[in-house]
């Protein structure tokens, strides 16, 4: 799996005055897409949460070139752009129902221990995970 990809209508709660899609809600559906892809390799942040780790964004870029509305499909792809065993930087790619695209991102996660926040190796304690993201980083390296 090269990179995954969702389909999201956008609802009029959505836009903002000008009836484009606000800006901040395109992190919305890259989580969307994220959370999609990682379910679709056989893995869920659900079971991370209930052995007591979650996964923050520590960065997020986008980058926007054209504007969605109301009634607009946004298709949302995503991939492991990189993964070092800490951390995994996914990239993202929206279009529009035209192919166009409509803004292109990154979000930069690590995995930390709920109680302390301190961040763990994931081949530790997610070895399957780690497996996973490594032949992803591996796919995505040799292009």
């Amino acid at each position: 799996m090269k990179k995954h990809m969702i389909e999201v209508p956008v609802r009029y709660a959505e836009t903002d005055m000008m009836g484009v899609v606000y800006h901040a809600n395109y992190l919305i559906y890259l989580e969307m897409a994220r959370t999609s892809m990682i379910k679709s390799i056989g893995l869920d942040y659900k079971e991370m949460e209930d052995a007591g780790y979650v996964s923050p964004v520590t960065n997020a870029n986008v980058d926007y070139k054209r504007s969605l509305t109301y009634g607009d499909t946004a298709f949302v792809s995503v991939w492991v752009k990189y993964y070092d065993g800490l951390r995994t930087i996914y990239a993202y790619e929206v279009t529009n129902a035209e192919g166009k695209v409509a803004a292109s991102a990154e979000t930069t996660h690590v995995v930390v221990k709920k109680e302390n926040f301190r961040p763990i190796r994931l081949p530790k304690v997610f070895p399957e995970w780690h497996s996973i993201y490594e032949r992803l980083n591996q796919e995505t390296a040799h292009g």
